[in-house]
């Protein structure tokens, strides 16, 4: 019997390592007290999704919108014109 990690796309496969790296980037540049409350849900050519735990922390993500943009760039993602943040 086949595995079901054998049916799924390699494009969907390369997608969640990009996601992953991009929470991981995330992560290690974000403040200590909203570190763990927010996650790189999804991303296409020219904006990263990130969801928040609350909307406080949502507030301050909109608030810091531009530093988080810069923050992508700087390691080497150019393209990224937004940065959507959602409500969990």
């Amino acid at each position: 019997m086949k595995k079901i990690s054998n049916f799924i796309p390699n494009k969907i496969i390369k997608k969640k390592e990009v996601i992953d790296e991009l929470d991981k980037i995330l992560a290690d540049v974000s403040d200590e007290y909203i570190k763990n409350k927010i996650h790189v849900i999804n991303y296409t050519e020219n904006s990263i999704t990130i969801e928040c735990d609350s909307s406080s922390v949502g507030s301050i993500l909109k608030f810091e919108r531009q530093k988080y943009l810069e923050i992508f760039k700087n390691y080497g993602l150019y393209n990224i014109e937004k940065l959507k943040i959602k409500i969990k």
